[in-house]
């Protein structure tokens, strides 16, 4: 049996996610937790690192200035599934590519039912029920 956690050490979401004051989430606005997630103390998750759109669409205003046109929604960098486990010290960042000069991220979707072991590093998309 794990030992107890320290009360207030983890925030409770509404949907039963489990975040460690201590863990060092970067972009929450990147980031999409899927229910029922633990994240352990030290775990790092960038969601900041994120594809960043690279049209320059613009939008005319009724003044007549030309100004970019923000997405309805932002990009999301990291999905996780529901019922899924970080482990202490993991780091989660989007898998990337220097293609043409220019480093560009790609989603990461991690699966339901996955467990993050300790100190493990991912850059790549995990499948259902996953011990990584």
């Amino acid at each position: 049996m794990p030992p107890k956690q320290a009360k207030g050490e983890y925030i409770e979401t509404d949907t039963g996610n489990k975040i460690s004051r201590r863990s060092q989430i970067h972009g929450t606005q990147h980031i999409i937790l899927g229910g029922k997630t633990v994240i352990q103390a030290d775990a790092v998750i960038r969601g900041d690192l994120y594809r960043s759109s690279s049209s320059s669409s613009s939008s005319i205003s009724a003044d007549g200035s030309s100004r970019p046109s923000q997405p309805s929604n932002p990009s999301v960098a990291i999905t996780i599934g529901r019922y899924s486990y970080i482990s202490r010290q993991a780091v989660l960042r989007p898998p990337s590519r220097l293609h043409r000069g220019l480093h560009t991220f790609y989603p990461l979707k991690i699966g339901d039912h996955v467990f993050v072991g300790e100190r493990a590093v991912h850059g790549y998309p995990e499948g259902l029920c996953v011990c990584a």
